[in-house]
């Protein structure tokens, strides 16, 4: 089956950093549309080291306190000449595995140096298309586990919409099979199968709620035509 594309493909948040001085850094993040940050759950946190770890080893953490879509925040009191440090931004602290992206800052970076930036992202290809099936491809960040902390993708009709983070009209859901940080999810038996010329949003989340799809959790999406 042929897949088009739509002009507004894919959204992800977006992360950005720079370092203010040898003991400070700006963050920026672009949460998706529709998405309410403090409400959520959304939060930073910073780690000594080049690797994710477990939220209660974080030097810092900082929910994030505006339902704002995009907004900064800082992180202070480091020592960026002597310490490698890594920022992850995640989007449900009290699942704590919800980091959806990360910025590293290395012993090397000078005081105006942007951040490498790691981005989570879910697409679907041609080849993943079928007439009742799909095959999505994601990516997250190093230390991520998505079938241990499990995580999903969702198929919505349309376009993304900020009830999507509700649930509403949702087609059908598949778990991660696999703890590799980046791969495929496999999506079999969708109901009344994909319509041609039909648009569809493919989302991906990090966390489950009593068993299914939290919601809340979308991390990145993917609209697509059939």
């Amino acid at each position: 089956m042929e897949l088009q594309l739509t002009d507004t493909q894919q959204g992800i948040i977006q992360l950005s950093g720079s370092i203010i001085d040898g003991t400070t850094v700006k963050i920026n993040y672009n949460a998706l549309p529709g998405a309410h940050p403090a409400t959520m759950g959304y939060f930073v946190a910073i780690w000594q080291g080049s690797q994710i770890q477990a939220l209660s080893e974080a030097l810092n953490t900082q929910k994030i306190e505006v339902d704002n879509q995009a907004g900064t925040t800082n992180f202070t009191g480091l020592s960026i000449q002597t310490q490698d440090y890594i920022i992850g931004f995640g989007v449900n602290l009290d699942a704590g595995t919800t980091i959806c992206s990360t910025l590293s800052v290395t012993k090397a970076a000078q005081p105006g140096d942007p951040l490498t930036p790691y981005l989570s992202t879910v697409t679907v290809s041609v080849d993943g298309i079928g007439s009742n099936s799909l095959i999505a491809r994601y990516q997250t960040p190093l230390y991520n586990a998505p079938k241990t902390n499990a995580n999903w993708i969702a198929l919505f009709p349309g376009p993304f919409t900020a009830n999507c983070f509700t649930g509403a009209n949702v087609i059908a859901s598949a778990n991660a099979t696999s703890d590799s940080n980046a791969g495929i999810i496999s999506m079999n038996n969708i109901p009344n199968g994909l319509i041609r010329f039909q648009t569809y949003t493919i989302v991906y989340g990090m966390s489950l709620k009593s068993g299914s799809p939290n919601y809340n959790d979308i991390i990145s999406y993917y609209t697509f035509t059939v």
